[in-house]
C-alpha cells in the first residue's frame, strides 16, 4: 500500500508535498488533543464565534509546523486577526478546525487547508492544492494538487507511530446524485433556494447533514448530490469564508468532476477583499448544483 510521503514524493512539487506532510502530523497531534481540549475559552476568532481550546491547539500546531518548514511565506487562519509571516513562496489559508461546535455530539470535525500562490486575500484562482482532514470514525487526509482527488487514511503500525496510506485513488463524484445537505434553519433561506430544496426529493435525494463542511462534503463526494451553506434572506453573503472554506473544498470538489457555485458564478472565480469574507456556497455534483444556480440567478434577474 503507498503512503503519502511516496506519493507526495512522485505526485506533488517539493514545496507543496513538505506543507502537506506537515498538515498530515500535525492531523495526529490534533486528533489525540480533541477529547482533552473541548472546552470554550473567553476568547472569540475574526468571525466572532467563541473559541474552543482544540480551536487554539490546533491553530498553534498547524501554524508553527506550517512557518517551520521555511517553504511558506504567510499563514492565514480563521482564528487568527492576521496573517502570520515566514520565508518562501506558498501561501496558506487554513481552517484549522472546522465544525468544533459538534464536540459535544461527537460528530465528525475537520481541518481545512488552500496553498496559493499569490498574497492573501486571493481568489481560487489562485490555489496551487487543497486538502481536509477528517476527524471521524476514521481519521482521513484527501487532497488535490490538480491532478485528481486521491485520500489517505491513518494507519497505526504496531511497531511504531500511525502513517498515511491511500486508500481512494483518483476519486469521484458518483454519475447519480443520492444526498443534499443545506445549512441553517428553512425559514432563513431566500425563497429559490426553498424552491430548489424541494425539488430533490422528488429527484430521488435523501437529506443527510451533519453540521461540518468536511463530514458534509465527504457525504456528496461518496454519493453524489449537494451540500450547501446558503444565501439567507437577512444574511445574503452566507456564512462560509471563502478564503478558508469554500475555494479550498471547490477546488477540490471541481478536480472530483463536480462543481462548486456561490448562486451566480464559479465559486474559485470569487474575488475576497478581506482574509474573513463569506460567501453562499453551493457544491457537489455539476448537474445539481448548475441547476440550483439557474434557479437562484433567475430570481435575481427579476
Amino acid at each position: 500500500m503507498m503512503k503519502l510521503e511516496e506519493f507526495l514524493r512522485l505526485n506533488a512539487p517539493e514545496e507543496l508535498g513538505t506543507v502537506a506532510m506537515v498538515v498530515a502530523k500535525g492531523s495526529l497531534a490534533v486528533s489525540e488533543a480533541i477529547p482533552t481540549k473541548a472546552g470554550l475559552l473567553a476568547s472569540v476568532n475574526p468571525s466572532g464565534e467563541r473559541q474552543k481550546a482544540i480551536d487554539v491547539f490546533s491553530n498553534d500546531e498547524f501554524a508553527e509546523a506550517l512557518l517551520g518548514t521555511g517553504m511558506v511565506e504567510e499563514v492565514a487562519s480563521e482564528e487568527m486577526q492576521e496573517p502570520l509571516e515566514g520565508k518562501g513562496d506558498v501561501h496558506v489559508a487554513m481552517d484549522p478546525l472546522d465544525g468544533s461546535s459538534n464536540v459535544e455530539t461527537n460528530n465528525p470535525l475537520g481541518s481545512i487547508f488552500g496553498f496559493y500562490s499569490k498574497r492573501l486575500p486571493a481568489s481560487g484562482r489562485s490555489l496551487l492544492g487543497a486538502m481536509y482532514v477528517t476527524y471521524g470514525s476514521m481519521l482521513t487526509i484527501t487532497l488535490s494538487f490538480g491532478k485528481g482527488v486521491h485520500r489517505f487514511v491513518a494507519v497505526r503500525d504496531e511497531a511504531g507511530p500511525s502513517s498515511f496510506e491511500l486508500s481512494g485513488l483518483n476519486l469521484r463524484l458518483p454519475e447519480k446524485p443520492e444526498v443534499y445537505g443545506f445549512g441553517g434553519s428553512r425559514k432563513e433561506w431566500t425563497p429559490p433556494v426553498r424552491e430548489f430544496v424541494d425539488t430533490l426529493e422528488g429527484r430521488g435525494l435523501r437529506t443527510r447533514y451533519c453540521g461540518t463542511f468536511v463530514g458534509d462534503y465527504n457525504q456528496v463526494l461518496s454519493r453524489g448530490g449537494i451540500f450547501a451553506y446558503p444565501q439567507f434572506v437577512n444574511r445574503p453573503q452566507g456564512k462560509l469564508r471563502v478564503l478558508y472554506e469554500t475555494a479550498p473544498m471547490a477546488f477540490i470538489n471541481e478536480q472530483a468532476g463536480g462543481y462548486a457555485s456561490d448562486g451566480r458564478r464559479n465559486v474559485l472565480d470569487v474575488e475576497p477583499r478581506t482574509l474573513s469574507e463569506p460567501s453562499p456556497a453551493y457544491i457537489g455534483s455539476a448537474e445539481v448544483v448548475r441547476d440550483l444556480e439557474r434557479m437562484v440567478s433567475a430570481e435575481g434577474q427579476n
